[in-house]
């Protein structure tokens, strides 16, 4: 579509039919940007600061007063958006718009529409990526002519980004708390028994080593030979969920895996990510590649071997022997046998793995509601905007 052709949106509010035309953002607001080190920040201070990232900090000294939208210049966080209604102060990186001739939250969704697809043409990369002031003056935006249109837009889209707001904050909230209970729940290095316990366990937890519990493999070392259905193979990347769009045939599954998942097995990465776990909680006939290692054991609970792999003190067993120097990092299979684990008896493992399993369930909802609602707003962006 030229620029000078009418613009209609596929997805309006009643009552409104009138073309919405071609502005650049520059034209329509004031940008500046920050003066301040990224490191400006002060504890406990008076006002909001905002950096490259998404986290706001704070400072005691204010150079700027809302309503305004800053931009993340730089970093890994390039193009984070935040609304300002107050005093604050910005990051040298940090672009801040003001004095707005358009609706603010509607200029605030425009952009959001606009410019990812800008900074993935534009963006100087370098060794950080970033953004420069032309690309945000010359950033080309398509604006309803009635303020009234703008202003129901900007309110729809910033009620639903408030809710988006509201469950990334319970998300985060309750990956906090699994973090601390898994800090409690298992002792500490040296430690027999843990700080947190269910009521009626009061004996020592035992330390062994993972190989004296369990059986450990790891998946083939063969480049797989892919094919639209068949066996699900299993890598890195399908660690969470366990389930892939990749297959390999079923005589290459009887070939080359002996030794299979199977239910109440526990997958863990070991080569670039290195320490998720997973149960596995299907009967389907699963292949894996090498970069999996596979537990299986009758003495210990999957779901608290899982939890078990996260305990800090484990992680930290794991860690140490890693091999940091090659590339990708990984542990060999042998060094996950010599990782030290803390048991207690088989109810109170029971106790335990059904706790997180719980609490990762809770996660896992919560994760999918906010997938789901950022991919509404996605589908709303592309049809209420042209």
């Amino acid at each position: 579509m030229k620029d000078n052709q009418a613009k209609y949106p596929q997805l309006r509010f009643k009552g409104f039919t009138d073309p919405w035309e071609q502005r650049k953002l520059g034209d329509i607001t004031k940008i500046s940007t920050g003066k301040l080190d990224a490191n400006a920040m002060v504890e406990n201070g008076k006002y909001d600061f905002y950096t490259s990232g998404i986290k706001k900090y704070r400072i005691d000294v204010a150079a700027f007063e809302g309503p305004s939208i800053t931009i993340a210049g730089n970093g890994a966080t390039v193009g984070y958006m935040h609304l300002a209604d107050n005093k604050f102060n910005a990051y040298q990186r940090t672009y801040v718009l003001q004095e707005f001739l358009v609706d603010r939250s509607f200029i605030f969704s425009e952009i959001g529409n606009k410019l990812p697809k800008k900074i993935k043409q534009e963006a100087r990369t370098g060794n950080i990526p970033y953004i420069v002031m032309d690309m945000l003056t010359e950033l080309k935006l398509s604006i309803p002519q009635n303020n009234s249109e703008q202003q129901k837009i900007g309110s729809f889209f910033k009620q639903l980004d408030d809710t988006i707001d509201l469950h990334q904050r319970k998300l985060a909230k309750l990956k906090e708390l699994k973090q601390g209970y898994l800090q409690k729940m298992f002792p500490k290095n040296g430690a027999k028994v843990p700080e947190l316990r269910f009521a009626g366990f009061a004996d020592a937890w035992e330390q062994r080593k993972l190989n004296e519990v369990a059986d450990i493999y790891d998946g083939t070392h063969q480049t797989p030979k892919y094919q639209d259905d068949g066996v699900m193979f299993l890598s890195v990347e399908n660690i969470k969920n366990l389930t892939s769009n990749k297959f390999i045939s079923r005589e290459a599954f009887e070939d080359e895996f002996k030794i299979r998942p199977q239910r109440g097995d526990v997958l863990m990465t070991r080569i670039g990510d290195i320490g998720t776990a997973n149960v596995v909680e299907t009967d389907e006939d699963l292949a894996y590649y090498v970069s999996l290692a596979l537990f299986k054991s009758e003495e210990l609970n999957p779901y608290f071997l899982q939890a078990s792999i996260y305990a800090p003190f484990v992680q930290d067993q794991i860690w140490k022997r890693t091999l940091h120097i090659a590339f990708p990092k990984k542990i060999n299979k042998n060094a996950i046998g010599q990782v030290p684990i803390n048991i207690p008896t088989l109810a109170e493992q029971t106790k335990i793995g059904s706790f997180f399993k719980q609490l990762d369930d809770t996660i896992t909802l919560h994760q999918r509601k906010l997938e789901k609602l950022q991919e509404l707003k996605k589908g709303y962006l592309q049809k209420m905007f042209c």
